[in-house]
């Protein structure tokens, strides 16, 4: 296989994880030049946030996604979108109930739509993992129809400046089921979907500090 995607779980993968959202973000200038080349920010250190890095033959085709798992349950709460859209009626009824939510979605310069697939696959699977009700996504304004368009997201709050970057990015969200359904008529999904959901399930649990 051409692209592999592995949870980024030891110090080599995070540190290829922070150069790759790095190289992304200051190529479209979004964020300050950085003498470390890194970009990281607080929710990396918290134990609900799971980055995944897809490593591929060539190093410019890579890409990265950060998955938060919110379940109020295990006291896992944080999560990007909270510090973005806390106040927002919307946000709230999503928090009433568990949800897992992409962030740092971030690309090599010469990355394919595949990587794209394979990453929100991971993001299904990990909901998988861990009985979310919803799929919870913060693209940048002229993201959004990529996501509505591909895998049936719905709009629940306009654009606002996101943390860390210079531009807004709106609330979109999914409820699990209803992203299952449309998989089932698209077999590239379900099946990305279904060897992601195989990886996740077989990671060792202290990976996943479940």
């Amino acid at each position: 296989m051409t692209n592999q995607c592995f949870l980024a779980d030891n110090d080599s993968m995070l540190d290829h994880v922070f150069r790759l959202r790095y190289a992304c973000y200051q190529r479209c200038g979004a964020i300050a030049i950085r003498e470390d080349e890194r970009f990281r920010d607080r929710y990396d250190e918290l134990p609900n946030h799971f980055s995944f890095l897809m490593r591929t033959e060539n190093p410019e085709q890579a890409a990265t996604v950060r998955i938060s798992v919110v379940r109020p349950d295990l006291a896992w709460l944080e999560c990007p979108s909270r510090s973005v859209f806390g106040d927002h009626p919307a946000f709230s009824e999503l928090a009433r109930g568990t949800f897992v939510e992409a962030s740092r979605l971030c690309f090599g310069q010469r990355a394919s739509r595949d990587c794209f697939h394979g990453l929100v696959a991971h993001l299904a699977a990990m909901a998988d993992y861990y009985g979310a009700h919803w799929v919870v996504a913060c693209p940048r304004e002229e993201h959004v129809g990529i996501y509505q368009r591909m895998f049936g997201f719905r709009t629940l709050a306009e654009p606002r400046p996101y943390f860390g970057v210079n531009f807004k990015t709106g609330l979109l969200a999914i409820p699990l089921a209803e992203l299952r359904e449309r998989a089932q008529h698209f077999r590239s999904m379900r099946e990305a979907w279904q060897e992601a959901l195989n990886y996740v399930s077989s990671i060792d649990g202290n990976a996943l500090k479940y």
